[in-house]
């Protein structure tokens, strides 16, 4: 809950204050994807002085995935077993990698692809064909960043292009943002727009120039270096609506990680004994590369595992990794 009251409150002041007062208490689920709080649940949307964050604006696609995801879960709707969160589920939806701005716009630019005449397209001075890019696109059906998916860099590399690293409201889209329904709009992407058709141009002559095949799986283009060791890393930018946020770049001149998961942990709340919890450290606890820690939660993140974490003594000394050293 938070509270604003003013430091010499009366009647009217007392009532603004009242209005100003946010709070949410409730028995499904609340979430935060780097948005304002307005959201922390779409059936108790949440108010409070512009200072603290905007209100009633477009939420950012990785909101509207962590959302979705959370009420699919808990309504059971997502595929997996029952309903309602435990580890085994938490754990694979995080690393489900899936990408909102694929659901909301893969299936019309497919057609788009499609209807390109004689799959020819003049960018910047090139003229690029597209027509390789449409059905890699349409096998494409999981939308997700795993490691082993392909059509998700050619995607990724094509919605980087059309955002050109504006907000989503920005997008051509047929349906515009309502704030009444702020989870689902806007949607419908609008292909009849140059934008659109150009932007994929770019991104199939972008791959072409780099020497990537428009189906190469993410491992193959999307790693971190490790002491020499090249780790193929699943998850993909932000804006692309995926949970799990990782953003290629370059170091020292070569393809790597820059930024994105880092510290991941999930907790859960017992009536009795200890918290439950797994966590893994994506980019490995040493920064020496001598260490056998320099890489081995980095590989651990790349399989979508994780490590379980000891809170007794029982506990601790169930681990199969514990070693014990007496000093004199």
């Amino acid at each position: 809950m938070a509270r604003i009251i003013p430091e010499n409150p009366d009647a009217d002041n007392l009532l603004a204050a009242h209005t100003l007062i946010s709070s949410l208490i409730r028995s499904d689920f609340v979430g935060n994807a780097n948005d304002s709080a307005w959201l922390a649940n779409p059936a108790q949307p949440l108010a409070f002085p512009r200072v603290m964050g905007d209100t009633a604006a477009p939420r950012s696609l990785r909101t509207q995935e962590l959302i979705l995801t959370a009420q699919n879960r808990i309504n059971g709707t997502d595929g997996l077993p029952g309903k309602g969160f435990t580890p085994q589920t938490m754990g694979k939806l995080l690393f489900a990698d899936n990408s909102r701005a694929a659901d909301l716009a893969l299936s019309a630019t497919v057609t788009m692809c499609r209807n390109v005449p004689f799959g020819l397209v003049l960018v910047d001075g090139n003229l690029v064909n597209v027509s390789e890019a449409c059905p890699v696109l349409a096998a494409w059906t999981s939308h997700d960043y795993t490691t082993d998916s392909r059509g998700s860099w050619l995607f990724a590399n094509y919605w980087s292009f059309l955002s050109n690293g504006q907000g989503v409201e920005k997008l051509p889209w047929r349906v515009p943002f309502d704030p009444k329904d702020p989870v689902h709009t806007p949607n419908s992407l609008d292909t009849g727009s140059s934008a659109v058709r150009d932007a994929l141009a770019r991104a199939v002559l972008a791959l072409r120039t780099a020497g990537i095949p428009l189906n190469a799986p993410l491992s193959d283009v999307q790693k971190v270096s490790r002491g020499g060791e090249q780790i193929p890393i699943h998850g993909s930018l932000g804006q692309l609506g995926v949970l799990n946020v990782i953003t290629p770049g370059q170091v020292d001149g070569k393809p790597d990680i820059v930024f994105g998961s880092s510290f991941i942990q999930q907790v859960r709340f017992t009536a009795a004994g200890p918290p439950q919890a797994l966590s893994v450290l994506a980019y490995s606890q040493s920064a020496d590369p001598s260490s056998p820690h320099h890489a081995d939660q980095t590989r651990l993140f790349s399989a979508g595992g994780w490590v379980t974490e000891r809170f007794t003594e029982e506990q601790i000394a169930a681990s199969p990794e514990l070693r014990i050293k007496v000093l004199n």
